[in-house]
């Protein structure tokens, strides 16, 4: 069910405006994963490599070149794939069908979490495990940079909770069957003249 018009205009814009807000901040995390968390991981992956430097002496030239170009690969693919999943997702913020999308808000909310950022790492993990050396340790947001931490914690994270509630009580307003009561707004507004 789409924006019916007996939902209350100042709750619709209220909801537009935190939709705005949302895809805005959604795009910056977009914009600084596709361009700041490859070289993140792989800063955090040369000091793994780092932390082991008799193992680093033991690898010919060209096999740290080959391992540097797996881990350079395998990073570059995995933030490309977690920027696409964030778009994917900040598309359904943009559907009319709010009782479809309240069902998956709490999924959006999981998904746009450092945790799930931090998984990003599993295929470096993978090649430097398998390699002898230890895992990628990116504790936060700030390890991509302090504005990252900043838009995700601080922006991001109050905008969905407004937007989140908005949608919910929109999706209850929607859900609730037109009475007399509901209509009599809209009838006055109707009898209104300029």
């Amino acid at each position: 069910m789409g924006m019916a018009p007996h939902l209350d205009p100042g709750l619709v814009k209220e909801l537009t405006e935190a939709k705005g807000d949302l895809a805005k901040h959604g795009v910056v995390i977009v914009r600084t994963i596709e361009s700041e968390l490859e070289p993140a991981m792989m800063r955090a992956a040369k000091e793994a490599l780092e932390e082991s430097p008799a193992k680093l002496e033991r690898l010919k030239d060209w096999e740290l070149d080959d391992l540097l170009e797996e881990l350079r690969k395998a990073s570059m693919k995995s933030s490309k794939n977690l920027a696409r999943l964030y778009v994917q997702l900040l598309a359904k913020l943009g559907t009319e069908h709010l009782d479809e999308l309240v069902k998956e808000l709490e999924g959006i909310g999981q998904l746009f979490k450092w945790e799930r950022m931090s998984q990003a790492a599993k295929p470096l993990n993978q090649i430097l495990e398998r390699e002898g050396f230890r895992r990628v340790e990116m504790a936060g947001p700030g390890d991509i940079s302090e504005s990252f931490k900043l838009e995700l914690e601080e922006r991001w994270a109050p905008a969905f909770e407004r937007f989140d509630a908005l949608a919910k009580r929109a999706a209850n307003q929607l859900a609730e069957p037109e009475t007399g009561e509901a209509m009599a707004p809209r009838g006055k507004k109707q009898t209104r003249k300029r």
